[in-house]
Order: structure tokens, then C-alpha cells, then sequence
């Protein structure tokens, strides 16, 4: 009796089991990732931090987020720039903000109209920025400033060293709550840009279409599949549960099989025994499946209600995809 090999069906979407997705706070990221993926993105204390953590395998490893606030907490208990700089001397170029400027207008007026403009700026913004991990927008406003354009000209001045947005991004993406507060914001801002996200997701879709884009998510999914060996077993038991409930599809697919030639044959027989394929054999097992369908369009629809119907009694997402049919 004709079987589907595992390759037939994908539990999860694409967008679940991407190797580099541009927000990642679906995923956990731990210690051991941001070392092996993110260490480019890191300041050097905390990636020396972080590579002695990791190295000593404590029992529960700390997020990101704990690392960092407990690294650069001292910073709070600072009263001026120069015991910051004592501390940090990675901050030791940073200059006092009231005296590096001269001219006495636009932003640096309102700084000084409103009392900011002051001995310990430079240090309250170390405090806010490194410490309580403020936005540069979050830091304008309390400032009274227009926005992060205004405050980024004051930065440079100042000479602040400051992390990029991808480490704050790798932060925010290492604490639960955060995570949380990061996605309902981004759920609610894409229902009420509908049409933006729409061109994003059809631009998306296009790329993805691309052979280039197909090779490496193949290749990312490949080595994905090494490291979860579990994903496979779940594939595969998935596949079995829904050819169990049509197998008249079986026999009508095993009956067609007879009719191909006999390399089709072979790939098939593989198939049906687990065995890998190389990238010509892949080829020719799809489109085996897409001459059969074709042939039998009665039989696809009533195979997609039975994957759908183990879909919804294993209440998988609604966003599962076939990878043949």
C-alpha cells in the first residue's frame, strides 16, 4: 500500500521556522544563541560577561536582559560623569554636556529654558539610555525635545557611546515581558496599516519565490531538522494520521505509481521507505505528486478536508502548509 514519505507535509509555516527573522521575539533567545548567532552585536563587557556565564553551564542560565541590568546597574548609583567614567572607562571620552556648546538656539535653548541642559545631562542620559534602556524617542521626550533627530545631534556632540538597535532589539527579545509588550504593540500597529502590511506581505511572498530564496530555506530547514530530530517524528506521525483516513487516495496514488517510469519508481519506493533523497530524486518525487493531482482533482480536494480535519483534532495552527499536493 502506497504511503507518503515525510517530506509530504510541513507542521509548521514558514515564517515559524525561519533561521533569521527580522524581529526575533518569537523566539527564546537564550544565552548559548545570542554567543553563537548575535556576539557581533554585543559590548565587549557584556560578551565577556556572557562568554564566562555560558562557559561555567550554570543550572539556570540568566536572560540577557538580567545580565545586562546587573553589568551596568552601578551606573545609578552614580553622582556625577567622572565616577561613571572611573567605572566604565568605556564611557571615559563621553564630555559634560553644559559645556559643549557654544551657540545658544534651537534644541540647546530649550535645554536650557527648561533646566535640562545641566552638569549631569551627560550622566542622566548613561542613566536612562544604558541603565533603564530608554528609546532615544522615550529620551527626547522627557528632554522636550521634538524627537530622536533632535537628541541624536546632542549624542554626537557629547561624543555618547551608545549600543545599536539591534542589541536593544536582542534585550527586549530575551525577557518575557517584554516580548509580550513588543507584540501587542506590533499586532495592534499592523491592524490599523492594513494596506502597508499588505505590500509588505505580497513583497514578502515575491521574495520568497526566488530561487535563491528556496535554495538557502532549504538548506536552513535541512540543518534545522539535524538539531530537532523531534520535528520529523511529529511530521511524520502527522502524515500518517491523515492517509489513514483516505485510503482510497492510497490505493489510487499506488496504482499510478505503477504507470511511471522506473527511476519514478525508485524514488517512490524510497519515499515510502524513509529514505533520503538527493536534490534530483526531490525533484522527481514532486512532480509525481503534482502529475497525480492533476489527474485526479476529486481526490486533492478530498485529501486537503482530511488534512484539515487532523489539522483542527490536533488543533495545529491555521497557517499549516503542505510542502507536495
Amino acid at each position: 500500500m502506497f504511503v507518503s514519505g515525510i517530506q509530504s507535509f510541513s507542521l509548521y509555516s514558514n515564517s515559524q521556522l525561519s533561521k533569521q527573522p527580522s524581529f526575533e521575539g518569537r523566539r527564546i533567545i537564550d544565552l548559548n544563541y545570542i554567543l553563537q548567532n548575535r556576539s557581533n552585536l554585543l559590548p565587549q563587557r557584556m560578551l565577556e560577561k556572557i562568554t564566562e556565564i555560558v562557559n561555567s553551564k550554570p543550572q539556570e542560565m540568566p536572560t540577557l536582559m538580567q545580565v545586562h541590568k546587573e553589568i551596568y546597574s552601578p551606573l545609578l548609583e552614580c553622582k556625577t560623569l567622572d565616577e561613571a567614567k572611573e567605572i566604565f572607562p568605556e564611557f571615559s571620552n563621553i564630555k559634560n554636556a553644559e559645556g559643549s556648546f557654544v551657540r545658544n538656539r534651537g534644541n540647546i535653548k530649550k535645554l536650557k529654558t527648561n533646566g535640562a541642559l545641566k552638569d549631569n545631562l551627560s550622566l542622566k542620559l548613561l542613566q536612562d539610555i544604558w541603565c533603564n534602556l530608554k528609546s532615544q524617542d522615550e529620551v527626547a521626550r522627557d528632554l522636550g525635545l521634538e524627537n530622536r533627530s533632535s537628541l541624536g545631534w546632542i549624542l554626537k556632540k557629547i561624543g555618547f557611546v551608545n549600543y545599536s538597535s539591534n542589541y536593544r532589539t536582542l534585550l527586549l527579545s530575551s525577557d518575557p515581558g517584554s516580548r509580550a509588550v513588543i507584540a501587542a504593540k506590533t499586532t495592534a500597529w499592523n491592524a490599523s496599516h492594513p494596506d502597508l502590511m499588505y505590500k509588505k506581505n505580497k513583497y514578502a511572498a515575491q521574495f520568497c519565490k526566488t530561487p535563491e530564496y528556496r535554495k538557502a530555506h532549504s538548506e536552513r530547514m535541512i540543518e534545522y531538522d539535524k538539531s530537532h530530530p523531534e520535528r520529523v517524528g511529529k511530521i511524520r506521525e502527522f502524515d500518517l494520521a491523515v492517509w489513514q483516513k483516505v485510503p482510497e487516495i492510497k490505493k489510487a496514488m499506488a496504482e499510478f505509481a505503477k504507470s511511471q517510469d522506473p527511476f519514478t519508481r525508485m524514488v517512490i519506493q524510497k519515499e515510502i521507505s524513509h529514505t533520503d533523497l538527493n536534490s534530483c530524486e526531490v525533484r522527481v518525487k514532486k512532480s509525481f505528486y503534482k502529475k497525480f493531482w492533476q489527474a485526479h482533482p476529486n481526490l486533492k480536494k478530498k485529501f486537503k478536508e482530511a488534512f484539515k480535519q487532523v489539522r483542527e483534532e490536533r488543533q495545529m495552527p491555521k497557517n499549516t502548509k503542505k510542502l507536495d499536493g
